[in-house]
């Protein structure tokens, strides 16, 4: 874990720059197929507004990001103030940020995250909730935790991811793409060569398949290995972009949106903006398969990987500061390391 200190938070504040940059370029794009983003926007490579009547982020305007970040912060902040992963510190926290959004909660937040609100409105209390959420909610929301166990086994990353998902995505199928992406960002702030980071999603995937209430679902590490492959057979980022869309999926599944995340990554090389822009053309969930990419590609190649004015206005337009974000989660980062 001897790694340059400045190299580490470069790729800490890319990884969370990379979410938020991702989630808001993919935002207009969710809910379309890739011909119908084709047909309506061209090809997005910048932030633009959502389209008037978007069935989810109607009203949002260019560089607004959507509850992939906000909820990818709150877990943050949790982290940051209790020192740890816990599950009644996030609920407590997600808690209190969904009061603000009235009635606009049904149409803005996943379902797995909604039943859950709705159980503590009601006064049920986080340790008396089990989630059983299946979709992309709670990996969309993990890279703090791979920010908190940089380079640390794949053992205790796993066992942070756990602790994040238990209030609203406790199914083996959740438990294992969070793995997978957490474990792929640890490993990516280190320095490791892309492959490395893939390799070690795949093993997180197997990993935390292992917790969780077992879900009968297409195991998430054999479909990133599927993803792979169908990259390798693609002519084109046309061609690979339609296939990963027909045949690994791009919506809110676990086992469909972080496969598709990691051929993204893959067939673009870790490269933050290619893979936010393939992945906001894909359609679908794609602004938390945008978000997910975006940070792992940004934990892999560091901040500076980024056009500037592009993480400055993200930061203006929803009031952001990632670096310091980022510097707190390596505290914590340093005291755990310190205890081990």
């Amino acid at each position: 874990m001897a790694v340059n200190s400045d190299s580490i938070l470069s790729r800490s504040i890319g990884c969370l720059a990379g979410v938020a940059i991702g989630d808001a370029m993919g935002m207009p794009t969710s809910s379309f197929s890739p011909d119908q983003i084709r047909e309506k926007f061209g090809r997005v490579t910048d932030f633009i507004d959502a389209p008037a009547g978007h069935i989810i982020h109607d009203g949002l305007k260019a560089g607004q990001v959507t509850d992939d970040t906000w909820i990818t912060l709150i877990l943050a902040d949790a982290i940051i103030e209790d020192g740890f992963v816990s599950k009644e510190g996030f609920a407590q926290r997600l808690f209190e940020w969904s009061k603000g959004l009235g009635a606009s909660l049904d149409r803005l937040l996943g379902p797995s995250t909604k039943r859950v609100l709705k159980k503590m409105a009601k006064g049920v209390k986080p340790q008396d909730i089990t989630g059983s959420g299946t979709t992309d909610g709670a990996s969309m929301r993990i890279s703090p935790v791979g920010i908190l166990n940089a380079g640390f086994d794949l053992e205790r990353v796993v066992e942070d991811v756990v602790k994040a998902c238990a209030l609203t995505h406790n199914t083996s199928v959740a438990i294992s793409a969070a793995s997978s992406v957490a474990c792929a960002i640890s490993k990516a702030i280190t320095g490791k060569c892309g492959v490395d980071a893939i390799e070690a999603g795949i093993e997180g995937a197997k990993r935390g398949a292992k917790f969780g209430v077992f879900y009968p679902a297409a195991p998430v590490d054999k479909r990133i290995e599927l993803a792979i492959k169908i990259v390798l057979k693609a002519k084109n980022i046309e061609e690979m972009t339609d296939s990963l869309y027909n045949y690994v999926g791009a919506g809110i599944e676990s086992n469909e949106a972080i496969p598709t995340a990691f051929g993204i990554f893959f067939a673009t090389n870790g490269e933050p903006m290619d893979a936010i822009i393939m992945a906001a053309n894909i359609g679908g969930d794609s602004d938390t398969i945008a978000s997910i990419v975006g940070g792992m590609a940004g934990a892999f190649r560091g901040i500076k990987a980024f056009p500037k004015d592009l993480v400055k206005k993200v930061e203006q337009v929803n009031g952001l500061d990632f670096e310091k974000i980022a510097r707190k989660l390596l505290e914590v980062r340093e005291r755990k390391l310190m205890k081990l």
